[in-house]
């Protein structure tokens, strides 16, 4: 007897975060499983089915022709020089916020709550990361006297350049797409989820609507497939990320020349806390007058205690 509410749930919509090449893979092999069911039980037309297929062969095409493209390489050495001006730009605000110069701090502090939003927009699709950096340029507007008090004038100058000369190759690369007939990259993905999205709907209703025990069954057997390999590509995505941001920071490190303890103050086996030993106690009243006076004693200032949470630069 059919229910009113499924037991069983799709993750359908999981390669929008995806590079473009995984992207096109994933739909692959989720259409690779979808294709050998049972399609009249599972009410997936094979019109449905050849559209998806359209679909993915026009993602695999764009991508087989961008890493071909010359203009692809010049692409990466741009989108680098962004990440960089990225990098240097947030990693500036976020350590002038502990300047000992006031001015310098508060506008520090000013433009990181301000440019929030846009720490770690490195990491977005490219096309992605173009606007958003236009997006925090115009945001930027209003912060002028801020940013020139870091010193960012010719950051932000420079960020610009780099990020308007990557669209200028992005276009010349859609013209070059254009001769051969191909959506740009964000259509082509977006037609191969709304295909899908269309297909695990009809899965999901045929489920509700089957009275039959079989038919119910085989389609948990091919839901649990689809979330399988929904799983895996996100896991596996995920780990991507995690590799790369560790071999960044590995790289951080070698530039820089230094391990994470250097810089620090040797430990000369005080804390500036340490009580004074109960066996030796001593009253204020205590000293001698001969006695030599340290300046500012022994006790360290209020507030200036070093902050285990601070970053690190």
């Amino acid at each position: 007897m059919a229910t009113t509410t499924s037991p069983i749930k799709l993750e359908s919509n999981r390669g929008a975060r995806f590079s473009n090449t995984a992207h096109a893979k994933f739909h692959q092999t989720q259409y690779d499983l979808i294709s050998k069911a049972d399609l009249p039980k599972i009410n997936v037309s094979p019109d449905m089915l050849k559209e998806w297929k359209d679909a993915i062969e026009v993602e695999v095409e764009i991508t087989r022709q961008a890493q071909a493209s010359v203009i692809t390489k010049e692409m990466l050495v741009k989108d680098r020089e962004r990440d960089e001006a990225l990098n240097n730009l947030f990693g500036i605000i976020r350590a002038q916020r502990y300047s000992h110069v006031e001015p310098v701090r508060k506008a520090a502090e000013k433009l990181s709550v301000e440019l929030k939003p846009y720490f770690g927009i490195q990491k977005e699709i490219n096309e992605d990361e173009t606007e958003l950096i236009r997006g925090m340029e115009k945001d930027a507007t209003r912060l002028v006297p801020e940013i020139a008090v870091l010193g960012l004038t010719d950051v932000m100058q420079h960020l610009h350049t780099v990020n308007e000369e990557y669209e200028r190759l992005i276009v010349t690369r859609r013209n070059d797409g254009d001769a051969l007939n191909l959506p740009d990259t964000r259509v082509a993905r977006q037609t191969s989820e709304r295909i899908f999205e269309a297909i695990c709907q009809c899965i999901q209703a045929s489920y509700l609507l089957s009275t039959v025990d079989a038919d119910r069954k085989m389609i948990t057997t091919l839901v649990t497939g689809i979330n399988h390999i929904s799983s895996d590509f996100r896991d596996t995505h995920a780990q991507s990320q995690a590799q790369k941001a560790a071999a960044k920071k590995r790289k951080e490190g070698d530039d820089s020349g230094k391990k994470p303890g250097d810089g620090k103050k040797p430990d000369d086996g005080k804390k500036p806390s340490d009580p004074k030993k109960p066996d030796d106690p001593k009253k204020p009243d205590d000293k001698k007058p001969g006695d030599p006076q340290k300046p500012g004693g022994d006790t360290p200032k209020p507030g200036r205690e070093e902050d285990p949470g601070e970053d690190q630069v």
